[in-house]
Formats: structure tokens, C-alpha cells, sequence
């Protein structure tokens, strides 16, 4: 997995701490503790999306007379669930606190 926040990689087994759960499970990256998740509604058009295209070829196929309906309908979902699959990725939905750092000291050096 890629964090959004920090751009660094962590495998599925680094996870420690989740909360919710179904689509709207949230994982917190190991490395920089933000939170992040899914969109659910794209996740949820991508579902529809592929079992609607999968009913539509399945009926095509056993009912050939209505190919003509279940074909166009096929190829539409799949572009739905294509498209829908490129934007459902990982996004912060909860960054970390930013600690203030007082570094006048250093500043005050090199003035």
C-alpha cells in the first residue's frame, strides 16, 4: 500500500489500528499515523458496475434475442467499473498534528 500523506510504501501486515468497518474501514499508516480510506460511493459504483456487466453478458448469452440490449449495457458497465477503479484510491481522511518546533535559536544565527 501507498500513504497519500508521507508517499511511503507499508505492507497489509504493518497495519496496527482500523476503525469501522465494510466500505468505510479506515487504516492509519505505520509510518506517519494519518488515517486513510476509501471513497465508499466509488466503491460502491464499482460493485454495481461489475454485477450489473456480469448479469448482462450471463442473460445475453442464455437469451441471444436480447443481445441487442444486454451487450451495449455490458460494455458500458465495464467502462463504469474501469473509470471507477482508476479514481477509488487511498485518501487522508484524518492527517496528524503537526508538532511546533522553536528553532529561533538556529535562526537567530545566521542573521
Amino acid at each position: 500500500m501507498l500513504c497519500t500523506h508521507c508517499s511511503k510504501t507499508f505492507g497489509v501486515n504493518a497495519v496496527k489500528n482500523q476503525r469501522g468497518k465494510g466500505l468505510n474501514a479506515q487504516i492509519q499508516c505505520p509510518h506517519c499515523d494519518a488515517w486513510l480510506g476509501k471513497n465508499p460511493i466509488l466503491t460502491r459504483l464499482k460493485i454495481a458496475a461489475f454485477y450489473s456487466g456480469g448479469a448482462a453478458l450471463v442473460y445475453g448469452y442464455f437469451e441471444p434475442e436480447m443481445g441487442n440490449l444486454t451487450t451495449p449495457l455490458a460494455i458500458v458497465a465495464v467502462i463504469v467499473l474501469l473509470v471507477s477503479h482508476m479514481m477509488d484510491h487511498l485518501r487522508v481522511t484524518q492527517a496528524p498534528e503537526v508538532k511546533e518546533v522553536d528553532d529561533s535559536e538556529h535562526r537567530q544565527k545566521y542573521r
